[in-house]
């Protein structure tokens, strides 16, 4: 199932974060996991599009995130009903 995933960065995030950012985004990826992100630094705001077999595997993938888990983003996760192609 996919589900979009939006965070809303409640503190800005540093160059230091990015870095290990990176470390936690990789593995999603090659995982498939994560299919497509955005970060919209000046809207203070995270997309994420994701993928699992269910919306608690979301919940715990998401939690265990170190942003989330500092409090730093705070995510609202939607499952994907459909898709529209323009």
């Amino acid at each position: 199932m996919l589900f979009i995933a939006e965070g809303k960065i409640a503190e800005p995030i540093g160059a230091a974060e990015h870095a290990v950012a990176a470390a936690w985004l990789g593995p999603m990826v090659d995982s498939g996991f994560l299919q497509s992100g955005y970060l919209d630094a000046a809207g203070q705001r995270i997309v994420m599009i994701l993928a699992a077999p269910d919306r608690v595997e979301i919940d715990e993938r998401l939690g265990d995130l170190p942003v989330v888990r500092e409090q730093k983003v705070s995510f609202t996760v939607s499952r994907v009903t459909a898709l529209r192609f323009t």
